[in-house]
């Protein structure tokens, strides 16, 4: 009989050592691989939709350029511990104006943009920016209704901590956002 009292025990352990590895497993992947980020606001709308549940990709960046189009998760330049989810409108070095008509030029050719709501003409206070090389402009797709770089200026590239990969939930809605 006293034989078992190891077995379960080293058993016991084992399942012990399996759920800190678990743990720690979850916690590293979080920190530098993926995480969870709950839409808080319209401003990506059709795109994004409040309360979609999305994986932010966090390597995304180590291994491939921002691209125009490219809906990115970053820290608010504006308000501290927030973070945000835009789309990337401008590179570095290039000139962003917006017109009164509702078009984005970049470095004077205009954007086309299919992304956003086709019922509503985003209306701008028609004005330019210059993005330094090492920031973005982003913009929601609901552009009367967001807090972007038309408000706060382009963002520093190191402001950026990943890429939206995919939806999850409501998995109606699960996929890749485009």
């Amino acid at each position: 009989m006293s034989h078992h009292k190891p077995d379960i025990f080293r058993e016991f352990l084992g399942y012990i050592f399996v759920i800190i590895f678990a743990i720690i497993f979850s916690v590293l992947v979080r920190a530098f691989v993926f995480e969870t980020y709950i839409v808080p606001s319209p401003s990506m709308e059709p795109t994004l939709l409040v309360k979609d549940k999305v994986i932010v990709n966090k390597l995304a960046y180590k291994f491939h350029p921002i691209v125009r189009g490219d809906i990115v998760a970053f820290h608010s330049p504006v308000e501290k511990g927030k973070d945000l989810v835009k789309r990337v409108i401008a590179l570095g070095g290039e000139k962003v104006t917006l017109t009164s008509e509702g078009e984005v030029y970049i470095n004077d050719k205009k954007l086309v943009e299919s992304y956003l709501p086709h019922d509503i003409t985003p209306s701008y206070d028609p004005q330019t920016f210059t993005v330094k090389e090492d920031e973005i402009f982003v913009m929601g797709d609901n552009r009367n209704d967001s807090l972007d770089s038309r408000f706060f200026g382009p963002i520093k590239k190191k402001d950026v901590f990943g890429e939206i990969l995919i939806v999850y939930w409501p998995p109606s809605r699960w996929g890749r956002p485009e």
